[in-house]
């Protein structure tokens, strides 16, 4: 028996190490026991709490001691339960069950004061609770008062300012919500946070939390794509764990496995591999076939089953993976009525496997494939099924053809891994490809397959498109038996000729009795054989039919026919390596491809303009002939041909250039037989020079056509033309400022927040087009005004009103800085004198000056300190100079003045100074400049404040890296700093004053006003340390916003934990309108974010937060004044850890209000989802 422990000693020793815990709680429940005053005890137990709820780094003692409390609380009560128990079970039952006054007495202190301004105590009270709850157990009972309480508090401390707050408030309602209920308020806030929420660590907790039910598993699938690393990692093994398979739907298992596995992170690749996948494959008792059959192996477009398949084989050595292989008999193939399209999906993937493991996987595939001759005959037998279905539809006989060309198409790829090095072999494969090409029951979608292998076998150009041509006339004119019934005429011969010989017949029969009646048998055998020729000639004549049948050609024009034959032209002329046409390609170009782009059948004209656009990247000529006739195809027909024949466009102009466009005008001859040799001159040359103009003039007409489609209403018309236009601009084919302002309106452009793949395709090609040399910078330079020109002018009712400017001049900057050229990396490169942002400094300065009050002139006062401009041409620094004292006289706006003062400072600094390669700029391009997109507010010098602090304030926030007298020290050093730099620029702007010929006086009294500013700060702060630190506790005077976007705490002084002194404090409640104070200039924000508003409307209407449910349930009594009484008593500085795992559960109905265990998906049937 341990002796007891004071409230004291107790919060003291808990602080060293967790396993003292369970000591300590037994030394103070005998302390408990023996104190007469109860309210007492509380109120010291608080009074040492109240310490550690005021430390809001994660300390480990601080964190320990916090565990020690939750886990007495819990102790506390459960023996008050069980002498209640044994005194009266019926009374406990209906008393709220494991609800003792100390419990009780902690929670409504926490409830109390969770609200506070202070970050740290509604970040510790938040957590308290959490901890609170989770040493309950899990049947424990609450009251149901008690229970809304916390329900409704949690709720609103998910809107709090600090992630680390939003963190406990998550893990405190988890055991809160309730997944049968349909309008459950903390699901529906979970499921907002998954989405919404810019801390991960809130939705690492919030994922952590949400029972998956039918309603919530669209939003926990939809983590899997999260931006940060860890959540997508959590998320695969929350899947893993508490989802089963039959769970999802074939689509979400298909697409987990594809994100998961090309993850571009390996940590959530090994999840997805280790974790997900393993569960699926022990679903299924580690049979991979019976788990193919769940991703629908066969109607899959995607690589998903390869890459699960190889992620099975490489955690298998190679020789125990062809033990396993079960399925093939004693000839190394699958019995037919064995194969199915799994089976098949894994010879051929284990075949591929092998092959790639070297000289050991080549012994070990021998195992699994037969000669190429028996596989041959293999594939001929399982091909002629597909023949069974052909004009039948049925719908079963087609699902089955289906699953047989899948089967069909996994047999070729095997085919393509033989060993070819036998003669035989490789012309009984030839044989039977050729025989299946043209076979009419093959389908075209095995062409592509069979023509990869002929031309594996034929690798002679020549050969290969002979023997193709005469494939495809063998398709589309097969030969055929014709019947034709014979004339009249001839009919009337046949009866003739057998009249005759049944007259012969008789007669022979009655001289062959009469010689048999005179016994002469020579003759009658002599007659008998006669008798015999006629029977015979008689049997041939009847056995004749009256209808002639001979064989002929005769040409196909039905779709499919067509379809087949331009498959296999296409997949031919993909691989062929010849620079012109031959005369049979001619010819066949000329008797089915042109023929085709009339046809009726949309699936026959795009493969024959696609044709089309693989024969002209063989010959130039011909592209010349053909390129109208795909511009004016790219105008006129459906999407999908427009956008195949757009493809060929762009594929010729990026290997020709535009002088495939060149046009052979017929310009009149300026020669005249008397003229002489000099106007012959001139008139030949006026002749060149107008021909060059006519061709420049249609090719800036071709590229204004093609550049329309950018605006295109059908996304993929406008994808192909962007991507095809910069292939152009970055293969030096074109060369147009107005062509790339187009491409970078529309890369911003929020309607085109849906074309992922135009979004990746702009986004990769900006940096790399812009960086690839000096010309292309300049280009860049060129559409940099007029972009931004496009954007100010924006009417309001335009989607480009959204786009920030900011952004966009940010990104166009970095862009055109020389310093991110490709060839600045190399040793001998010449840095030039001027660079592209000298220009570009001189031309916003003159834009600004050409109309000071236009829109947009605060964008680019702020984009001049942005350039890197380069000063050792000093009459350009002087100009800039020149430049800067001007506009500061012509720009009337505050903000975009004090941007300009800034950088008239930076220049002048430049030219006194005269050292230094470039002027260093305050602004460093970075991955920030594209995140903030959209979310800056109008007054952009505030936002730049407010960006600072928030950043510097969420940082701590989450990670509690800063201590309050630290804070209270860096205070005061920075608004000395502040102090310093104000008096600085106060001389800098005295001495450009006496330079300039108009002096500002306004400035002046401007930086006066900014220094008294910052003495009233530091007076400000100085006060912060006079205050007491219980009112750490107090309520704010409102409820804290929705949202971290707006809001910020002052910096001020924070007092440590400590038990013999302490200081006071004084904070403003996180409601209240945030100020910034920077350089003695005080603004405010009153913009609401977007996320506040829908924060405001899921989380904090009162219809959502309330329970639902009516109560009629007797409540505990708890004198609540005599719990919540303050105490005097003093205590030691103390400190708490968290380290307990928190359990998904749900709360129901039972007296008061029951915790139990949510049990997890991983056993529940089909029919609940």
């Amino acid at each position: 028996m341990g002796k007891s422990k004071t409230i004291h000693e107790a919060f003291v020793e808990c602080q060293t190490t967790t396993a003292v815990h369970t000591k300590l709680i037994s030394g103070l429940k005998k302390t408990y026991d023996k104190t007469e005053d109860k309210d007492t005890f509380h109120q010291e137990f608080l009074q040492h709490l109240k310490y550690a709820l005021i430390v809001f780094k994660r300390e480990p003692a601080v964190e320990r001691v916090l565990e020690f409390a939750a886990k007495f609380a819990a102790s506390v009560t459960d023996e008050e339960v069980a002498v209640c128990s044994a005194d009266d079970e019926g009374e406990a039952e209906t008393s709220g069950k494991g609800m003792g006054d100390l419990l009780l007495f902690v929670f409504n202190f926490m409830l109390k004061v969770h609200g506070a301004r202070d970050r740290a105590v509604r970040f510790r009270s938040c957590q308290m609770i959490n901890k609170l709850l989770n040493s309950m157990g899990q049947e424990a009972d609450i009251d149901d008062d008690l229970y809304t309480r916390i329900y409704d508090g949690m709720l609103i401390r998910l809107r709090d300012v600090e992630a680390l707050v939003r963190v406990q408030a998550v893990l405190a309602l988890a055991r809160l919500q309730d997944p049968e209920d349909a309008n459950c308020p903390v699901i529906a806030a979970y499921m907002y946070l998954l989405k919404c929420d810019l801390s991960h660590d809130v939705r690492r907790a919030a994922l952590v939390s949400i029972a998956p039910s039918a309603k919530t598993l669209p939003t926990i699938l939809t983590t899997t794509r999260d931006v940060k690393e860890s959540v997508r990692k959590l998320a695969y093994e929350i899947i893993s764990e508490k989802v089963h398979i039959r769970a999802l739907t074939i689509a979400q298992r298909v697409k987990l496995l594809k994100h998961g596995l090309s993850d571009r992170t390996a940590a959530v690749k090994e999840a997805c591999a280790t974790k997900l996948l393993q569960s699926w494959l022990r679903t299924f008792d580690g049979n991979v076939l019976d788990f193919l059959k769940c991703l629908d192996v066969e109607n899959s477009t995607d690589d998903t089953a390869e890459l699960a398949l190889n992620v099975i084989f490489n955690k298998v050595s190679p020789a125990e993976l062809v033990d396993n292989f079960e399925l093939l008999n004693e000839n190394h193939v699958i019995p037919a009525a064995n194969l199915t399209c799994e089976g098949a999906l894994y010879w051929h993937h284990l075949c591929a496997f092998l092959k790639t493991q070297g000289a050991t996987g080549e012994v070990l595939i021998d195992n699994l494939v037969p000669t190429v001759s028996a596989f041959c005959e293999y594939l001929q037998s399982f091909v002629k099924t597909l023949n069974t279905a052909v004009g039948d539809a049925n719908e079963t006989v087609v699902e089955e053809l289906l699953k047989n060309e899948f089967i069909a198409e996994q047999l070729l790829h095997i085919a393509s891994l033989l060993d070819l090095s036998d003669e035989v072999g490789r012309k009984r494969l030839d044989s039977t490809i050729q025989e299946m090409l043209i076979a009419p029951y093959v389908p075209s979608p095995l062409v592509k397959q069979l023509v990869e292998l002929f031309n594996r076998i034929h690798t002679n150009d020549e050969e290969r498109i002979t023997i193709m041509a005469e494939i495809i006339a063998d398709v589309r004119e097969p030969i055929t038996t014709v019947e034709v019934e014979i004339s009249d005429e001839e009919k009337r011969k046949k009866e003739l000729k057998l009249a005759s010989i049944r007259v012969q017949l008789n007669e022979t029969r009655d001289t062959l009795e009469d010689l048999v009646a005179k016994q002469d048998f020579g003759k009658a055998a002599e007659y008998k054989n006669m008798l015999e020729d006629l029977e015979m000639s008689k049997a041939s004549l009847m056995e004749q039919s009256n209808v002639s049948t001979y064989e002929k050609k005769e040409e196909k024009s039905d779709p499919a026919t067509l379809v087949k034959c331009m498959r296999i032209a296409s997949e031919m002329m993909q691989q062929l390596s010849v620079n012109k046409l031959n005369p049979t390609l001619q010819t066949l170009i000329d008797t089915l491809v042109l023929p085709g782009i009339q046809n009726q059948d949309p699936a026959v004209r795009n493969l024959a303009v696609n044709c089309i656009g693989l024969a002209s990247l063989l010959s130039k000529t011909f592209a010349c002939q053909q390129l109208l006739l795909l511009m004016q195809i790219s105008q006129v027909d459906q999407e999908t041909i427009k956008v195949t024949a757009l493809q060929a466009v762009f594929d010729l102009l990026h290997l020709y250039g535009l002088e495939a466009f060149k046009v052979d005008g017929a310009v009149p001859s300026a020669s005249d037989d008397d003229a002489d040799s000099e106007e012959d001159e001139e008139d030949q040359g006026e002749e060149g020079d107008k021909e060059e103009k006519q061709n420049k003039t249609a090719a800036n007409s071709a590229v204004a056509i093609l550049s329309g489609l950018l605006d295109s209403e059908s996304s993929e018309i406008r994808t192909v033309a962007a991507e095809g236009m910069a292939k152009l601009l970055l293969a030096g084919r074109v060369s147009s400022p107005k062509l790339l302002r187009r491409l970078l309106i529309l890369w911003h452009n929020p309607t085109t927040e849906e074309d992922l793949h135009l979004r990746q395709c702009l986004g990769a090609f900006f940096p790399v087009f812009a960086m690839a040399g000096r010309s292309q910078q300049e280009c860049v330079e060129q559409a940099f005004l007029p972009t931004l020109q496009t954007l100010f002018e924006a009417p309001t009712t335009s989607p480009l009103a959204s786009i920030n400017e900011n952004n966009v001049a940010t990104f166009l900057v970095h862009l055109t800085d020389h310093r991110n050229l490709k060839m600045a990396d190399s040793q001998d490169t010449v840095v030039e004198d001027s660079t592209v942002h000298d220009s570009l400094s001189l031309k916003i300065c003159n834009e600004i000056l050409v109309e000071p009050d236009a829109p947009g002139i605060r964008t680019l006062c702020k984009t001049l300190n942005m350039l890197a401009v380069s000063h050792t041409n000093q009459t350009l620094m002087k100009d800039l100079s020149l430049l800067a004292g001007q506009m500061i006289d012509a720009v009337e706006e505050k903000l975009s003045k004090k941007q300009l003062v800034k950088f008239q400072q930076t220049v002048e600094k430049a030219l006194n100074s005269g050292a230094g390669a470039e002027i260093k700029t305050d602004h460093e391009m970075g991955a920030s400049s594209q995140e903030d997109e959209g979310v800056n507010s109008q007054e952009e010098d505030t936002q730049d404040t407010k960006d600072t602090q928030d950043t510097q304030e969420q940082h701590t926030g989450e990670e509690g890296k800063s201590q309050e007298v630290e804070e209270e020290e860096a205070t005061s050093q920075e608004v000395e700093a502040e102090d310093m730099v104000v008096s600085q620029e106060t001389e800098e702007t005295e001495v450009t004053s006496e330079k300039s010929e108009s002096p500002k006086p306004v400035e002046e009294e401007s930086i006066v006003e900014e220094s008294t500013s910052k003495r009233k700060t530091r007076g400000r702060s100085k006060k912060i340390q006079e205050e007491s630190s219980e009112e750490r506790f107090a309520a704010p005077e409102e409820d804290p916003p929705t949202t971290r976007k707006s809001t910020r705490k002052p910096r001020g002084s924070k007092p440590s934990v400590s038990s013999s002194s302490q200081k006071k404090a004084t904070f403003k409640t996180p409601a209240e309108t945030t100020k910034s104070t920077r350089k003695g200039r005080t603004t405010r924000t009153s913009k609401k974010s977007v996320s506040e508003d829908i924060d405001s409307d899921i989380l904090a209407s009162p219809e959502t937060i309330a329970v639902p449910m009516k109560r009629n349930i007797k409540k505990t009594k708890v004198n609540l004044a005599a719990l919540l009484s303050d105490s005097e008593s003093d205590a030691e500085n103390v400190g708490t850890n968290t380290a307990t795992k928190h359990r998904t559960t749900r709360a129901t109905r039972r007296g008061g209000r029951s915790l139990r265990v949510l049990a997890d998906l991983s056993n529940t049937d089909d029919e609940e989802f």
